[in-house]
């Protein structure tokens, strides 16, 4: 049996993810990757390999990259011309393909109409499909997977990177939110929200890290700091010293970095559009608001930020116990699991 991977701007932690595979299976295997738009320092170093590195829109064959057709493939999506014929490859040469995706379940006319047209265009190219949790399952069973088919632990980040910090109750009273500062992630309207309420909460601060065009329109505020973009390895720090991570995005297909704060032990507040809420958040740990709602949101901001110290406690500990579910070495079991499967 010989192995593949693709993966579609691959970011450090996939790389980190793919590195644990790659032990566990005890082989060698080719990754394929487009680069990501913001470029990460070390992913090679993180892999533990070279990696092939090809342009998204060129299709491209095994030979053109030097490397025979494998039995099995573990393909990024479907949209990916270079993905895609390497996949009719593997198929035409008797192999089988499993599916990574990462679209969640929004149950809109879009996901309603293109279910029914991958059922009959796409679902037979592939044996298998790799989810990143509970709603990309539900996506999985719309699209024709049997749940026999249908793995979840597509994403995680690296518990040696993020982990367990101080007591939140020992934390600064900090919000911490991490992404690109554009539309979709309303970075705008969460800071907005939290100056509404600020004079509620004189020892709360709000930090932003991330790049965007929208940088300069987050309204400016004396406990309102935002910073530039970091590289992954220095954000496990950041989030130790928070007491909730907040993520109000208009949508989100999953969110990594709401895994690297439950992994951090963090309080989350995040959107209803939010993939991962079904992975990492409780009633426990957690506080819910629909996207776009300031005043919501402004009241999610002052029920989580009055969490007395035993509440505290136990959302530290829900978090870390949901963040279980997932990282390399699920990741790994999952890959090894398919693999012998479809071998």
């Amino acid at each position: 049996m010989t192995i593949a991977f693709s993966w579609q701007g691959l970011p450090q932690y996939a790389a980190r993810q793919l590195r644990s595979a790659l032990a566990q299976l005890g082989q060698p295997c080719a990754v394929i990757g487009t680069r990501p738009a913001v470029p990460i320092q070390g992913m090679e170093a993180a892999l533990g390999q070279p990696i092939q590195w090809v342009e998204a829109s060129r299709v491209v064959r095994w030979a053109d990259l030097g490397l025979a057709t494998p039995t099995v493939f573990f393909q990024a999506g479907w949209a990916c011309p270079a993905f895609n014929a390497l996949g009719d490859e593997v198929r035409a040469a008797g192999g089988k393909v499993c599916l990574l995706m990462d679209n969640d379940w929004r149950g809109d006319l879009r996901q309603w109409f293109g279910g029914l047209w991958f059922r009959l265009a796409r679902k037979r190219k592939f044996a298998a499909v790799l989810v990143p949790g509970i709603s990309g399952r539900r996506l999985a069973r719309w699209y024709g997977f049997t749940d026999e088919e249908i793995a979840e632990g597509l994403y995680g980040a690296d518990p040696t990177v993020f982990f367990d910090g101080p007591p939140l109750a020992a934390r600064p009273k900090r919000i911490l939110f991490v992404g690109q500062y554009i539309e979709r992630k309303d970075c705008v309207g969460l800071a907005t929200a939290f100056a509404s309420v600020a004079d509620q909460l004189p020892e709360w601060e709000l930090h932003l890290y991330g790049s965007g065009p929208l940088q300069d329109k987050i309204p400016a505020h004396p406990r309102i700091q935002v910073h530039g973009f970091v590289q992954p390895a220095e954000l496990g720090a950041l989030y130790r010293s928070a007491r909730i991570f907040a993520l109000p995005s208009y949508s989100e297909a999953w969110g990594l970095v709401v895994h690297e704060a439950a992994l951090s032990g963090c309080q989350l507040l995040l959107s209803a559009t939010i993939g991962s809420r079904h992975d990492f958040a409780t009633q426990m740990n957690a506080a819910e608001f629909p996207a776009g709602d300031r005043d919501a949101l402004a009241q999610a901001i002052l029920q989580l930020a009055s969490s007395d110290d035993a509440a505290l406690g136990l959302a530290q500990a829900e978090s870390r116990i949901r963040a279980a579910t997932h990282g390399p070495a699920i990741f790994a079991d999952r890959v090894a699991a398919i693999a012998k499967k479809l071998s």
